[in-house]
């Protein structure tokens, strides 16, 4: 079955959405696992963070940068296909970071 253009454009965008969201949501959930299993955070970024003010803290600053990234997309998804191509991008490094954590559980 072939879809139309704008349905098979907006199904994609729709998944990689979900992608993106879905990713880290579960890069924050398997965090949390590792760190309640006492190992240590693998972002180098969020690392510091953690160790400072706290995991509660890193996860409301994930979570602002989740929210920037969306609010941006909103804004240009339209003006600027292209950033569909940096929310894939974004999907695969989140999916790679779930993995490594998955890894370090087991």
């Amino acid at each position: 079955m072939v879809l139309p253009g704008s349905l098979s454009s907006r199904l994609s965008q729709a998944l990689i959405l979900t992608g993106f969201l879905g990713f880290q949501l579960m890069d924050s959930l398997t965090t949390h696992l590792g760190l309640g299993l006492q190992h240590a955070e693998l972002n180098r970024l969020m690392a510091p963070l953690i160790a400072t003010q706290g995991e509660l803290t890193a996860y409301a600053v994930k979570g602002t940068a989740v929210a920037v990234l969306l609010a941006i997309l909103m804004m240009l998804y339209r003006r600027k296909p292209w950033v569909w191509h940096a929310y894939r991008v974004g999907a695969w490094l989140s999916a790679v970071a779930v993995i490594a954590n998955v890894l370090q559980l087991l």
